[in-house]
């Protein structure tokens, strides 16, 4: 019998766990499975270890994220290999895809997938079992997703999108080689996409079948066909489904607008751009690839303002450098530039944190600076390497303190002076008063020591990072 097991993660912890039920399809009719999910159960290590026990648990498959997921895989990992040293672990996910030869020489991590897992792990378990594979026409495409197995209650949610929203996978990989991406150094520039149709059909679905009225398309790159995007969006118009999903900058400005008008009219609210910078150098040594420049992107803010849609835009600043300091204003001049031009454009900041993608020159770049990667797993729980996954100071050689305070202290006043929408527990009045706050630092891009806004927004309000925690 198999056990999943999806670690807590403080920033997906309402997100369906599509990882396992990827995998629970392609064993569904095969094998006798579990599936717990660490977000939702209050104590995994003791219900894993009861599920083993009484089930007679032979083959336990851990998803595991960067960053603090990490962080209960590798210590109830470590305890439940301790306590049935006969059980097999297999990890998969980004972070085992990334760094397989560290989870290999744990000790307590029999076997890694490395790359999409879903077929790869079936057929691990028939080799170990004995039994005759089954072949399949797609490696990246899975059977429906057995939803009854999970308790579906728990993970349609209230976001900005709408009051019940929930996650949703229509494609994998990206066709694009980015220096600094996992998605990239994993895919390798394959990308594979359901249907429209089908991806509509589902949609739809699950609004019958659970009343959501929202979702969140968590593909690498969703955008990736116009046709099908248009296609998409047709089908679910009038539905009473809206939408969110990423993309690169210069794809979508070669959309037409009719399809632009086609995706407005079929509910898409928001999209996420990865802006990445302000510098083409910058962009040029992150293999960005594609058509995209600065002015792309403030041309997107343009036309994402004419179609109503609001831009979610990301930057990764604080790059390998001889010139950090210049860089940083550049990037912090250029942010504001976006957001006169479409007040409504979302701001998403992180700090550059090196991903193990050996042939990216901005991999190389930081290991010239000194980076390195831990040599054991067990390291990862450092708590300096638990903050470099969340991309928010992630301690590389090349940022002094003074760098991080800049950076963070232009994106206090930039929330305050802005707040998210994506915050939906704040009250008018609330974000009333951090607007006001925040409005006369922005106006006189005075950014230093902004004591009162971390109180209010910290302490008192408790103010949402999407980049952190999601919707």
């Amino acid at each position: 019998m198999i056990l999943l097991f999806n670690p807590r993660s403080a920033r997906w912890k309402h997100r369906v766990p599509l990882s396992l039920l990827s995998l629970a399809a392609v064993l569904e009719d095969r094998y006798d499975y579990e599936i717990i999910d660490g977000n939702i159960e209050p104590s995994a290590r003791e219900k894993l270890a009861a599920t083993i026990r009484e089930k007679g648990i032979r083959y336990l498959g851990v998803t595991v994220m960067p960053g603090p997921q990490l962080v209960e895989a590798i210590t109830i990992t470590q305890h439940l290999k301790a306590e049935f040293p006969q059980l097999k672990v297999i990890w998969g996910g980004y972070f085992p895809s990334l760094h397989s030869k560290v989870c290999l020489e744990s000790g307590f991590v029999d076997f890694v997938i490395s790359g999409p897992g879903e077929l790869a792990f079936q057929k691990l378990i028939d080799s170990l079992e004995n039994r005759p594979r089954v072949s399949t026409t797609d490696a990246h495409m899975v059977p429906p997703l057995p939803y009854h197995r999970v308790d579906m209650r728990e993970y349609v949610g209230k976001t900005c999108l709408g009051t019940r929203t929930i996650s949703y996978h229509s494609s994998f990989g990206c066709p694009f080689l980015c220096g600094f991406c996992a998605v990239a150094a994993i895919y390798k520039g394959r990308w594979t996409g359901k249907p429209a149709s089908a991806v509509a059909d589902e949609v739809l679905w699950l609004r019958d079948r659970y009343g959501i009225n929202a979702i969140e398309f968590i593909d690498n790159n969703f955008f990736v066909g116009e046709h099908r995007t248009a296609e998409i969006a047709r089908r679910l118009r009038g539905s009473g489904i809206t939408w969110w999903g990423e993309a690169r900058p210069d794809t979508l400005m070669e959309f037409s607008d009719a399809s632009w008008r086609e995706m407005r009219d079929g509910g898409c609210k928001m999209i996420f751009f990865g802006a990445e910078s302000s510098s083409d150098d910058v962009l040029a040594v992150m293999d960005k690839g594609g058509t995209q420049n600065a002015d792309t992107v403030l041309q997107l803010a343009e036309r994402t303002k004419k179609f109503g849609i609001i831009p979610e835009f990301s930057f990764v600043l604080g790059t390998p450098s001889d010139d950090v300091d210049a860089q940083i204003e550049r990037d912090i001049r250029y942010i504001r530039k976006i957001k006169t031009i479409n007040p409504k454009s979302e701001i998403v900041i992180y700090l550059y944190s090196p991903v193990f993608f050996e042939d990216a020159a901005l991999l190389q770049r930081a290991f010239s600076f000194g980076f390195e990667f831990p040599t054991r797993l067990v390291d990862w729980l450092d708590p300096v390497w638990q903050q470099f996954d969340l991309r928010k100071n992630p301690k590389t050689p090349w940022l002094e303190p003074r760098h991080i305070e800049r950076i963070m202290n232009f994106e206090r006043v930039l929330n305050a002076r802005f707040p998210t929408i994506s915050d939906i527990k704040l009250k008018p009045w609330q974000t009333g008063v951090l607007k006001t706050l925040g409005a006369w630092r922005y106006k006189l891009r005075f950014y230093v020591a902004p004591w009162e806004i971390r109180f209010v927004a910290n302490r008192l309000f408790r103010y949402r990072q999407p980049e952190i925690e999601g919707f």
